[in-house]
């Protein structure tokens, strides 16, 4: 599978380090993300997986990637913390990225805060 950088229309500017806020950066992560699965979408990427994304665990982190499903599926490397990037990602079919998206989705249901 293809894997591209994140498009010139819908960059990832560096966080702001000297004033750090933890819940700030998450909000901007998220909004980069709804802003990305919505420039694929405008742009031709209309399957049902698009805009979800893939984690895998690298180092002391991981590397994430969105989804662009179509036709031609690809990955959008998103540049998140340390930006990592998943050891032969591009040899990975298109069933095991939704299969990590699968696992991912149902630990986070799982450990939803529910009250």
């Amino acid at each position: 599978m293809k894997v591209f950088t994140c498009p010139d229309e819908v960059p990832f500017p560096e966080p702001d380090y000297a004033n750090y806020d933890t819940d700030r950066e998450r909000k901007r992560k998220e909004d980069h993300q709804e802003q990305l699965a919505k420039w694929l979408r405008d742009n031709g990427w209309n399957g049902p997986h698009t805009g979800k994304i893939a984690m895998f665990l690298v180092g002391d982190g991981y590397a994430c990637y969105m989804l662009a499903d179509g036709k031609n599926a690809c990955l959008i490397h998103l540049p998140y913390g340390d930006a990592y990037q998943y050891r032969h990602i591009e040899h990975l079919p298109k069933k095991a990225v939704l299969e990590e998206i699968t696992r991912r989705e149902k630990l986070a249901k799982l450990f939803s805060k529910t009250e």
